[in-house]
């Protein structure tokens, strides 16, 4: 295996993207990658700080890549998740809705 087809240690990954992140401007770059992680490896936040230098597998690091660089274009977390949490319940979006805003949950 060469050094080109090493996976990164989830800790990496999550770093990378985090950075790319902020430096596009993201406002909550660390929450967004945490999240784009979680989506990717379909494990949760307490697993994955338990097992930081597991290495991401190379289906979940591309699919990482293609979400982080979909953010970078402005494309809402939402959309790139695939779903949005609202009041409670999980919700599923894309392109053809809006995205619940959490000022609406006070109206």
């Amino acid at each position: 295996m060469t050094a080109a087809t090493v996976s990164p240690a989830t800790r990496q990954a999550l770093v990378d993207a985090r950075t790319a992140l902020a430096a596009a401007g993201v406002e909550d770059a660390a929450i967004e990658a945490r999240l784009l992680l979680e989506e990717v490896t379909g494990r949760g936040w307490s697993t994955l700080l338990a097992h930081p230098d597991d290495p991401l597998a190379p289906a979940a690091a591309a699919r990482l890549a293609a979400l982080v660089r979909r953010r970078l274009e402005r494309e809402p977390l939402a959309y790139v998740l695939g779903h949005v949490c609202f009041r409670g319940l999980r919700l599923l979006a894309d392109r053809r809705a809006l995205v619940p805003r959490p000022e609406t949950e006070l109206l």
